[in-house]
């Protein structure tokens, strides 16, 4: 019963002073709503659990070697890893790659999974329809099967079961379809459209541990057995495999970490920082409310000390508070939920490439309880703050009190905290943002090493050839080159497996004529391109020596290859590499023949936060002896929008090969567009929350100066009757603003510089003391504090003596 008089009370209050209301819910609602939008994505991202059973127990395996500290497996270490360990109670393994669908509609291609046959029953995946790929599926002489992913059963076969039974063509290969995948499957952040067994491929491959196909090793610790444990026996494992065999393993280690933990490592320094941004701008906006309800309790000492004088306990008076913090919390909430449901479509399509693939996210349950814990929070620091200082009032000094607007100095000082708080926040913040816009700028200014403009790409998968085939897949992209050169527009056309600045790569193990290792320890890495002759010209990529990949570079030609600038740097010093012999393979062989490096061209950047790699470049001809080619990216530079060439490039494939899908078409700028996606997202969001919290700063510190000069209005009528100007006065005014500004500014400058030392990791050639971030942080915030002090200066500076006066 109470309670229900005290909420109608604090109902009818906050809607007679419908000002003050509206401005609390709005600065509420906007720090509330900030914090949910972005613990959507936290939460969807970092907490989400796996959806699989005990999804705790779930881990991720990795080969530790000397150049790369997280590597997929190569089959045989996975082999020997799932026979020799007893930590697990289930040891799998997955691939992702994309296979070529042909045989019904148009041929595209189609994300795919390689499985174990124990995979499914390990996750606890059921199948929607049929069954799915078990141990009888995976051994090398078994029988191709498939399971087709929801949505390309949705697509082609119109989810009908009687898709199951079918036979579907993968890679010019005939698969039997077993079973349908649930709808929201999902393995390592991705969702295929299709699955085979692993086994029948993995025959194939060749018997060296230093082969790494792209296998993911996926493991069940046993109930009981601790993570610890685990880690130890699966490095005592690859230890005992890496003395086995010293000639052709690569791995020092193998890496044990919980799945999960491992599948969002890259995106979590981000989001948490983006997270702590948004508490700061909810602690601005809660200390600016706490500041406004304070000047209103102040305004109703009188009210609240005769109902004090009454009988009221101090626990009734707090609790009348508090449930009008509450109140005024909750609706702040509901506004707030409102703007982070309206914003969520945008802000999900602002971070689409910066999120990890597959990020379910969404306003839920677990958010919703997250931003009630908020408003709880919130309401009742806003009713206990005026609540603690309403006590510090002598009850018989107010009674007597007959001298209007007097304040005490505990309500001065707590403000004038409250305001110094609020302006910290906003330059922490203000520093943060400054040096990731900063930092986004020195990304601008890389040079990628190539020309990006009127350059249009694309990829040609083509079905791995069979033994008799040798020159198939080769001969079909020198065919399509020779046709492109031919489309209106096109100045030149070349093809690599890999593009630069697209994220993708290879890297290959390889040896120098005079120079073999000794032990795998002394194992070389370098990234690897095959390519057609005019590649480099078609991207404008600088020769510095030598010549370039030309026609004449075929199978029947001798062996070649260039290099680029790092990597004539890193193993060949000062000398020129013109002349000398490199050899595929960690270890010369007999059989592999020897390419003599005939040109050195400039460093092309893979990504722009990353260091220029070693790298070579391989006549794509003579590539395929030794590894087949089964994807090659078109290049194309034009003379015209790029975009018009995209129907004159897929008329020519298909011209060439009705069945040969062409996928992601861009142009090179898209792709190197993508490098800027996540520090642009991070940079924008973060000047946002900055700018809000800046603002929401500048109210707190008019609203402080305002209050407080109109307390002050009897001092200022008598300075003013003494011979105090005008001029004086505003200055006076205005100093008390800045002294508060000022004062926040050097403590959230100091602290700032603190925190910013977690940031080194996000950012790139700015130091975390750049002087122009600092400058321009602090005269922003100064400069809104001045701005937000210049009002009441300027209202007291123009009262006449005389009105003051009459009022005093």
């Amino acid at each position: 019963m109470a309670l229900g008089k005290d909420f109608k009370f604090a109902l009818r209050q906050l809607l007679r002073a419908k000002v003050f209301t509206t401005v609390a819910v709005l600065t509420v609602g906007l720090g509330i709503g900030c914090n949910t939008a972005i613990f959507s994505v936290f939460y969807g991202v970092l907490l989400r659990p796996l959806p699989f059973p005990d999804p705790d127990r779930l881990v991720l395996i990795s080969e530790h070697t000397a150049p790369f500290p997280l590597l997929s497996a190569s089959w045989k270490n996975f082999s020997d890893w799932r026979s020799q360990s007893t930590s697990f109670e289930d040891f799998g393994a997955v691939r992702s790659l994309t296979m070529s669908l042909t045989g019904n509609g148009d041929a595209e291609q189609i994300p795919t999974q390689m499985v174990t046959g124990n995979l499914f029953h390990m996750l606890g995946v059921q199948p929607r329809l049929g069954r799915a790929v078990a141990e009888g599926d995976d051994q090398p002489s078994s029988r191709a099967v498939a399971m087709l992913g929801y949505g390309l059963w949705q697509r082609k076969y119109s989810g009908s079961p009687d898709a199951v039974g079918q036979v579907i063509r993968l890679n010019d290969q005939s698969y039997t379809i077993i079973g349908v995948l649930p709808r929201n499957y999902e393995v390592l952040q991705q969702k295929p459209d299709a699955v085979v067994a692993m086994g029948p491929w993995a025959k194939g491959l060749p018997d060296d541990r230093s082969w790494h196909p792209g296998i993911y090793p996926i493991a069940r610790l046993k109930p009981g057995v601790s993570l610890q444990a685990a880690r130890a026996e699966m490095t005592g494992i690859a230890k005992r495999l890496l003395k086995q065999y010293p000639t052709d393993n690569i791995a020092l280690d193998a890496i044990v970490n919980p799945m999960h933990e491992q599948l969002v490592k890259d995106a979590r320094p981000a989001l948490l920082t983006l997270l702590g941004a948004v508490v700061f701008v909810l602690l601005i906006a809660c200390g600016n409310i706490a500041n406004l309800l304070l000047t209103r309790a102040t305004a109703r000492r009188r009210e609240i000390s005769i109902r004090i004088a009454l009988g009221a306990s101090d626990w009734q008076i707090m609790r009348q508070l508090i449930i009008e913090g509450l109140l005024l919390s909750t609706m702040g909430a509901i506004a707030g939920t409102v703007l982070a449901a309206l914003s969520m479509p945008t802000l999900l399509r602002a971070a689409a490439s910066s999120l990890p693939a597959g990020s379910e996210v969404h306003i839920d349950t677990h958010v919703l309880l997250f931003t009630v814990a908020m408003s709880i929070c919130a309401g009742v620091v806003f009713g206990i703050v005026p609540a603690v200082h309403l006590r510090l009032v002598d009850l018989r000094s107010v009674l007597n009190e007959t001298e209007r607007g007097a304040v005490g100095r505990h309500a001065k000082r707590l403000r004038s905290v409250l305001v110094i708080s609020e302006v910290s926040l906003a330059v922490m913040l203000m520093i943060g943002a400054g040096l990731f816009v900063r930092s986004l700028g020195r990304l601008g200014d890389v040079s990628l090493g190539f020309s990006a403009d009127h350059v249009l790409i694309a990829e040609l998968p083509m079905p791995p050839r069979e033994p008799n085939e040798t020159n198939r897949n080769v001969d079909f992209y020198e065919n399509v080159l020779r046709e492109l050169h031919s489309v209106p527009g096109v100045n030149a056309a070349a093809a690599a497996t890999f593009l630069p600045a697209s994220g993708q790569g290879g890297a290959i193990h390889f040896n120098i004529f005079g120079h073999p290792p000794r032990n795998a320890s002394e194992y070389i890495i370098a990234n690897y391109r095959a390519v057609s002759s005019d590649y480099m010209q078609a991207l404008r990529v600088p020769l510095i020596e030598g010549r370039w990949v030309t026609d004449a570079d075929r199978e029947t030609s001798p062996a070649v290859v260039v290099i680029n600038r790092a990597m004539a740097k890193t193993y060949f010093g000062n000398q020129s590499p013109l002349g000398k012999k490199m050899q595929i393979g960690a270890i010369p062989e007999n059989d592999v023949p020897w390419m003599t490096v005939v040109g050195v061209v400039g460093d092309m950047k893979q990504s722009l936060e990353a260091d220029t790699p070693t790298e070579m470049y391989i006549p794509f001809r003579q590539f395929n002896q030794l590894l087949p080619i089964s994807n090659m990216s078109i290049v194309l530079r034009t003379e015209v929008d790029p975009h018009s060439i995209v129907s004159g490039l897929r008329e020519t494939v298909k011209r060439i090969n009705p069945n040969q899908p062409v996928v992601k078409i861009r142009t090179m700028e898209e792709t190197v567009s993508q490098n800027f996606a996540q520090p642009r997202f991070r940079s924008i969001l973060l000047v946002i929350f900055a700018g809000i919290a800046v603002l929401i700063a500048a109210v707190g510190v008019y609203g402080v100066m305002a209050y407080a000069t109109l307390q002050r209005s009897g001092e200022i009528a008598i300075r003013m009757a003494l011979g105090c100007s005008r001029d004086g006065i505003f200055a006076l005014i205005l100093a008390d603003g800045m002294r508060l500004t000022l004062a926040g500014a050097v403590i959230g400058t100091a602290i700032g510089l603190a925190i910013a030392q977690y940031l080194k990791t996000l950012l790139f050639g700015v130091s975390t003391t750049d002087a122009t971030t600092l400058g321009v942080s602090i005269t922003v915030v100064l400069l809104a504090g001045l701005a937000a002090s210049v009002i009441p200066a300027r209202r007291a500076s123009r009262v006449e003596i005389t009105t003051l006066m009459r009022e005093n």
